[in-house]
């Protein structure tokens, strides 16, 4: 296999099309297909299945089309490494966030990494955190923020920022004013979650299993902005991050309670493990944190240092 006929391969994946993906490379349909034949031909199987004027991946063709994000990143990150040598190094270098996080993190470290690299595209992608561990599985990301990850063989784990978590609800929510919350107080509230894969839904289930009281779950969306909306409207309450919530307590659009004891996510950078490892990785990764324990000192984001 070798790296065009992959990214011939990876845009009719996309583009669910030959015709779209020819226009999106800039060369003639005919000549796509004959790498797409030629890749099947040497597989051995078929890579897409034909229905209408459309091509679908067939269950090889959805296997390789998460091999070969990984592929061609990886062979982008390593010509970045090798033409640095001359110019400074360039590429492409992607970075999951949770939306919270990134609002606070992302602007510093974009101007600080930009001025250190200014040859290296970012691309930065927000999230929650149990589809950017997805992500960094399946290798569509370089390296991540997540908040208190489950661990995993194959991939460093630096925890940089412990950010309290409240109960948040709408501005005329009935709680009283300054209280402080205990776990059992959520049974007797209406919530909207995001889904079991994430930290706030790990949380509470940690809790429940320990004998407190069932929640009432009822909406389950993975959306900040849905989940606020809902919140903001006196629907629901939810579990959110000092750096989530802080722009709309100010402005009076939410209110939050802290809990008693206090709970906190640990938001961890979370990388592969390879072996000698990616030097422009490594640097965005120690830029990274560096930056976010500079942003927790100076008191622009909401938490503790690790």
């Amino acid at each position: 296999m070798d790296a065009r006929a992959l990214r011939y391969f990876q845009a009719v994946a996309e583009f669910g099309s030959y015709s779209r993906a020819a226009e999106w490379l800039r060369i003639s349909q005919p000549a796509v297909s004959r790498q797409i034949a030629k890749l099947e031909e040497e597989l051995g199987i078929a890579l897409f299945e034909r229905r209408g004027r459309g091509a679908v991946p067939t269950e090889a063709g959805q296997i390789l089309r998460e091999r070969a994000r990984e592929l061609l990143r990886r062979i982008e990150l390593t010509k970045a490494e090798v033409t640095g040598a001359r110019g400074g190094p360039s590429g492409t270098l992607s970075f999951a966030v949770p939306p919270a996080a990134g609002a606070v993190l992302v602007p510093a470290l974009v101007a600080r990494f930009g001025a250190a690299f200014p040859n290296v595209f970012l691309r930065v992608v927000g999230g929650f955190s149990g589809y950017i561990h997805e992500w960094l599985v399946r290798g569509q990301v370089d390296l991540a923020l997540v908040h208190d990850p489950l661990p995993q063989r194959g991939f460093v784990a630096e925890p940089l920022v412990r950010e309290e978590v409240f109960l948040v609800g709408g501005p005329n929510s009935p709680l009283e004013a300054g209280s402080r919350m205990r776990t059992a107080d959520l049974a007797s509230l209406p919530l909207v979650l995001p889904s079991r894969s994430n930290a706030s839904r790990r949380l509470l289930e940690q809790w429940t299993a320990g004998g407190a009281a069932p929640i009432d779950l009822r909406v389950e969306a993975d959306d900040h902005g849905v989940i606020r909306g809902l919140v903001r409207q006196g629907l629901a309450y939810s579990l959110l991050t000092g750096a989530a919530i802080a722009e709309d307590v100010a402005a009076g659009r939410l209110r939050a309670w802290p809990f008693e004891p206090a709970v906190h996510w640990t938001l961890t950078l979370v990388r592969p493990q390879q072996q000698g490892g990616s030097p422009l990785v490594d640097e965005f990764a120690g830029m990274a944190a560096e930056v976010a324990r500079n942003l927790v000192a100076d008191g622009l984001w909401p938490g503790l240092s690790t």
